[in-house]
């Protein structure tokens, strides 16, 4: 009997764009007013106003600023702050480009203009402005972890440590830094310094869920599995509606072949996320592995149903249809896994008519 290709899936987080982390950036500096500075006047209002969340006024203050001196920096940058915090972006943008206009070595505003282009998905944008802030001198951690984060996301993993590792030398208890600068080296299998660096985070920061999350993950590649259990439990005890840890935790037990644990794992992603379709099939692999073929082709069946190309749960059902005996079935979803990309699935297609 052919060895079964069971596909438990596995999820790694990190601290993704959109943290939780404060990227408002102002130049909040009072300027001192002397007789005849309406415009300062305008400006330190603008602030005040700013300060207060009381937005709308703020922009009239800002504007007011402009008015009255048509190449004040500071105005223009603040009130794209104001657009930025309304997400107002291309406004935002249209103030940072006016502040770099009259002060081409504003760092802050470099940094600023990035943040919103990152927001808008202009991500080569982006990271060309956080490089030109580090390069005015801008001492901004965030700007060394958002270009690291670009970076990750383009597969970019060595230059992602770079930037992350710039980031921590600025900011030593970063913790969202080193979440992230483990996940590059995970990507780079450099699994010791990932383990490291979310050891680090987890130092820092306690209640990091995905770092746990992170941490069991990469035991599990190094075949600890008992250790990456442990952290999924504490993922899962800083987060109880954390539905991937209880996959990932899940997916470890089938490992050490405790399919009984597993189940239930999966049976509680779904419960708390009932599309989950990773838990689905992970349920429906694990009841194959209990050999129990009908229960697993009607998780399979589910998954599909929520995601028609959802290529894995093909192959799976196809192998538990040959169990069956129901071999043209399982031919016909071993050719559909295959035309979705699974190629594996060219293996057991060969023993097809």
């Amino acid at each position: 009997m052919r060895k079964f290709y069971l596909v438990f899936l596995l999820f790694f987080t990190f601290s993704g764009f959109l943290s939780a982390q404060d990227d408002t950036a102002t130049e909040d500096t009072t300027l001192v007013v002397a007789e005849n500075q309406e415009a300062e006047l305008a400006y330190n209002k603008g602030l005040d106003d700013f300060k207060a969340k009381d937005y709308q006024a703020a922009i009239n203050d800002f504007t007011q600023a402009i008015n009255l001196k048509v190449k004040f920096a500071k105005a223009f940058y603040n009130r794209g702050n104001v657009y930025a915090q309304l997400k107002q972006l291309n406004n935002a943008i249209i103030d940072y480009d006016s502040a770099l206009a009259v002060e081409p070595t504003m760092s802050i505003a470099y940094y600023s203009r990035g943040r919103a282009k990152h927001l808008k998905n202009d991500k080569q944008g982006a990271l060309a402005d956080y490089e030109k802030a580090i390069e005015a001198g801008l001492k901004e951690p965030k700007a060394h972890y958002y270009s690291g984060l670009i970076k990750f996301q383009d597969k970019d993993y060595k230059g992602a440590v770079e930037s992350y590792t710039k980031a921590i030398e600025l900011d030593s208890k970063y913790a969202y830094a080193y979440n992230d600068r483990g996940s590059a080296y995970r990507k780079l299998e450099k699994y010791d310094e990932a383990i490291s660096d979310y050891n680090m985070a987890l130092r820092i920061s306690p209640d990091l869920d995905f770092t746990y999350n992170n941490l069991g993950s990469v035991k599990r590649k190094k075949e600890d599995y008992d250790g990456a259990i442990a952290d999924y439990s504490m993922a899962i005890k800083v987060n109880p509606k954390y539905y991937m840890a209880y996959n990932n935790r899940g997916s470890a037990k089938c490992d050490k072949k405790d399919y009984d644990g597993a189940i239930k794992d999966f049976e509680q992603a779904i419960k708390i996320k009932n599309d989950y379709v990773y838990a689905i099939n992970n349920l429906g692999t694990a009841k194959m592995k209990q050999k129990k073929y009908k229960e697993a082709i009607e998780q399979f069946n589910k998954a599909i149903e929520l995601d028609e190309k959802y290529g894995v749960a093909y192959l799976n059902r196809g192998i538990s249809e040959e169990e069956l005996r129901n071999f043209d079935g399982a031919c016909a979803n071993w050719k559909k896994a295959k035309e979705l990309g699974v190629k594996i699935a060219e293996t057991y297609i060969q023993e097809c008519k």
